[in-house]
């Protein structure tokens, strides 16, 4: 599954980025929702239809696609600003780049 905001349509409610923060942000300063992931991972698809159906101009659009998807769903090429404050939170704090499990 994708997902796509038409921006031009977008009404800057913020009611997708409330319900899915990693999903959806707001860009600054204007407020325009974009899309934090290439691919939408499987768990996340009734939370992404959800986000969709309360957006109150209807500019989200959800892509149903094939069952490869979730292979690919890490492959994020522009992650959110707090996504990528957390990665980088996490690698400061653990230099060598073990988390601990295994």
């Amino acid at each position: 599954m994708r997902v796509v905001v038409d921006q031009d349509l977008c009404g800057t409610t913020g009611q997708c980025v409330l319900t899915l923060p990693g999903t959806f942000r707001q860009r600054e300063p204007d407020g325009v929702a974009e899309v934090c992931v290439a691919t939408v991972p499987r768990t996340l698809h009734a939370a992404v239809r959800l986000a969709a159906s309360q957006c109150p101009v209807a500019a989200i659009r959800v892509i149903e696609s094939d069952a490869g998807d979730d292979e690919r769903a890490g492959a994020d090429p522009a992650p959110c600003p707090a996504e990528a404050e957390r990665h980088a939170a996490k690698d400061q704090r653990n230099p060598g780049g073990h988390d601990g499990t295994v």
